[in-house]
């Protein structure tokens, strides 16, 4: 794995879903934003595990972003 910073976008899952890193935690874990089926700007906790990046499972869910964030979130990283 690279070495993760913030203001980096990490792909997650299966499906490689794109995520803004807001704040690095650890190097294997992360909080990042991601836009949840195209219709809300999401906050969540991510881990580094078998090589990809997952959504934590022991998350209780995540809170919603807004303003500059949610914008850079929606606009994607392409």
């Amino acid at each position: 794995m690279d070495k993760v910073s913030s203001s980096e976008w990490i792909f997650v899952g299966e499906f490689q879903i794109p995520a803004y890193v807001i704040k690095v935690v650890t190097q294997d874990y992360v909080s990042a934003g991601y836009y949840q089926n195209n219709i809300k700007t999401i906050k969540e906790n991510f881990k580094y595990i078998d090589g990809r990046w997952e959504f934590d499972s022991n998350n209780v869910g995540g809170t919603y972003l807004q303003g500059s964030l949610a914008a850079i979130v929606k606009a994607g990283p392409y």
